[in-house]
């Protein structure tokens, strides 16, 4: 009886485990396998039977473990990576005569290896096109200087500074935006909120940026029924999420569209919309957008290409206030962000209202977040 107990509680413990077993004979019968090796080996073909069997045999001749990595593809099409183990099982005079099989799903450090090469190689593009542009016109303006007598050359030369100012911020943002994402990430972002009038703040951004007016033919439209609504936010931080996506509905926005902003007042969250008339994202890509480093194909198309890290941020800056982030959107219609901060104050604190003085410094911001839709 007490063995019967003692085999059942093994059974059930190989049966829970994320490991696949099994155990076989030197002629590659089957003595036992675990259920974990049933969901993913009973589908398989026989290109893997056959592998198996020479690594088998492999392992018989040479008395000695073996380990490699092996690519499985079910019947159905499913494709998976293992680390498999084989354990010669020796009797007494040193004879294989079983052998067990460890096998572990490394399906995932795949999927990351793929995940971090399509990592790079968007961040390579995103980084060589800006420095491209930054030494081409400096290369320009050397030629130039050579040739030319510089009294003629005041036009070439405020057009290639442009470029080169516009490329460099544009490179400036990628920076910040990975910066500040692995802080998060990392634990160690500075978060301070204060008491602040989000609708005078919503409202002096888009003021900003259409006093500045550096973009494509897209007009900025922000509208509300509210005078004035409390909430404990941080300006820094809310403030390059509506830019970032802002940037981003004009970015993707078509000819002469729009791109409203507005905001909703609910019982437990403030809601800011920002919509526009653009391409808009495909619903088999909606769920992915906000995760580090996607990127959308339909959407971030050689128009305007990105990494995919600014709305992962975003998502992140917003969920440090306890917030979310939402997205609807219809191809050809356009898209809408939705940022829902929670209607939270702190009594005992006075309204901060030093944000809303327009300075250098929120001037340099806002070049810095839309510079990759100047016009050049």
């Amino acid at each position: 009886m007490e063995n019967v107990f003692k085999h059942s509680v093994l059974k059930l413990t190989l049966d829970n485990i994320g490991e696949c077993i099994f155990y076989e004979d030197r002629n590659g019968r089957m003595l036992y396998c675990n259920k974990s090796y049933i969901e993913n080996f009973m589908n398989t073909g026989e290109e893997y039977k056959e592998y198996n069997a020479i690594k088998s045999k492999e392992v018989i001749e040479n008395s000695k473990a073996l380990k490699y990595s092996q690519k499985i593809i079910n019947t159905n099409g499913e494709i998976k990576y293992f680390e498999v183990t084989k354990i010669p099982i020796t009797d007494d005079g040193q004879n294989v005569n079983a052998i067990l099989n460890i096998m572990k799903d490394k399906s995932y450090k795949y999927e990351l290896e793929k995940l971090r090469n399509g990592f790079f190689s968007n961040i390579k593009h995103e980084f060589r096109t800006p420095l491209n542009m930054i030494f081409s016109s400096i290369q320009l303006l050397d030629y130039k200087c050579k040739i030319c007598k510089i009294g003629n050359c005041k036009d070439c030369f405020i057009n290639n500074l442009q470029l080169i100012n516009t490329n460099s911020l544009r490179i400036l943002k990628l920076s910040n935006n990975f910066i500040d994402l692995t802080n998060i990430q990392s634990g160690c972002m500075d978060f301070n909120p204060r008491n602040h009038d989000i609708v005078s703040f919503v409202e002096s951004i888009c003021d900003s940026i259409n006093n500045y007016k550096k973009f494509k033919d897209i007009s900025l439209i922000f509208d509300t029924n509210l005078e004035e609504h409390i909430l404990r936010f941080d300006t820094d931080k809310i403030e390059r999420v509506i830019l970032n996506l802002i940037s981003n509905a004009i970015k993707f926005n078509i000819p002469k569209g729009y791109v409203y902003v507005s905001l909703k007042i609910e019982d437990k969250y403030t809601k800011i919309s920002i919509r526009d008339t653009g391409i808009g994202i495909c619903n088999s890509k909606i769920n992915t957008i906000f995760e580090s480093f996607s990127n959308v194909e339909n959407r971030f198309t050689k128009v305007s290409e990105g990494s995919g890290v600014g709305l992962a941020l975003s998502k992140a800056l917003v969920e440090i206030h306890n917030g979310n982030i939402s997205v609807e959107s219809k191809v050809g219609e356009g898209s809408e962000f939705i940022i829902s901060l929670p209607n939270i104050i702190n009594e005992s604190e006075e309204i901060d209202i030093t944000y809303y003085k327009v300075d250098m410094n929120s001037l340099e911001r806002i070049k810095i977040e839309l510079s990759d839709i100047y016009e050049q």
